[in-house]
């Protein structure tokens, strides 16, 4: 049980900016084909061959996943909860955090029936007021390394907002 915002003891930026170069404790992420299926359909997309006549069998390894893949393998991968994350920074997701911005850097496509080994770490944390009051603007960034032959795949770099609310 999260205890109320009110009742934690305030965390301070340099508290928050300790957390910069903590590493996720990762994992590794397979491309099972009906998810990937499921996140082309939810794109409103199609799983995609790799080869020109698109003529790919079942579980060959040639079907390449979307792109959107590697955030969602990442986040499934990174090792903890996203209720535990937020716990490193003394917030909850009682206090409203917020998705950031996202960027994805490609080096090789994701691909169907593979595993991806995900590594990463907090980069950044930053305390700024606004309009609404404190919050932190976190950023943690992602790689995606092909587990058999160890290629480099993607980069996924995000931030996250923790409102500071404070009595």
């Amino acid at each position: 049980m999260s205890e109320p915002a009110g009742e934690r003891p305030e965390v301070t930026a340099d508290d928050v900016a300790a957390q910069v170069g903590r590493s996720f404790p990762g994992g590794e992420f397979t491309v099972e084909r009906w998810f990937a299926w499921l996140l082309a359909d939810a794109a409103l997309e199609q799983p995609r061959a790799s080869v020109s006549d698109g003529a790919v069998p079942e579980g060959s390894g040639d079907e390449l996943a979307h792109p959107l893949l590697a955030w969602t393998a990442a986040t499934q991968a990174m090792g903890v909860t996203w209720d535990e994350l937020f716990a490193w920074f003394g917030s909850s997701a009682d206090d409203g955090p917020m998705f950031g911005e996202h960027e994805t850097v490609w080096h090789a496509p994701m691909r169907v029936g593979r595993t991806y080994l995900v590594s990463g770490e907090i980069t950044s944390a930053d305390r700024k007021s606004g309009r609404s009051g404190m919050f932190d603007v976190i950023g943690y960034a992602f790689r995606l390394h092909d587990k058999e032959g160890g290629a480099h795949v993607a980069d996924c770099w995000n931030s996250l907002i923790l409102p500071r609310r404070h009595s």
